[in-house]
């Protein structure tokens, strides 16, 4: 009888220890997640400040798009730029 509440003593402990490691992972990995959720947050807000404050100015590099027009924007500006700096055969 006293074999048997000695296992039973030592698996409860070893569960418990077990509970207390993932606890602890869970928490860490938490943590980070919510480090990293907080860091592009405040890289989007300041994107966007940088966006509107460039559009206050007159001098945003920003192109406005929508979101169904988004791909002919990004194929315009490179095809408007390849066509300055080559010469026009006139």
């Amino acid at each position: 009888m006293n074999l048997k509440i000695l296992l039973a003593r030592r698996i409860s402990r070893r569960l418990a220890h077990e509970a207390r490691l993932l606890r602890r992972a869970l928490r860490d990995h938490q943590r980070q997640e919510t480090a990293r959720i907080r860091k592009l947050d405040f890289r989007s807000r300041g994107l966007r400040l940088y966006a509107a404050w460039g559009a206050a100015n007159g001098t945003s590099k920003v192109i406005k798009t929508h979101a169904e027009d988004w791909h002919q924007a990004a194929l315009l500006r490179p095809a408007q730029e390849i066509a300055v700096k080559t010469p026009s055969a006139a």
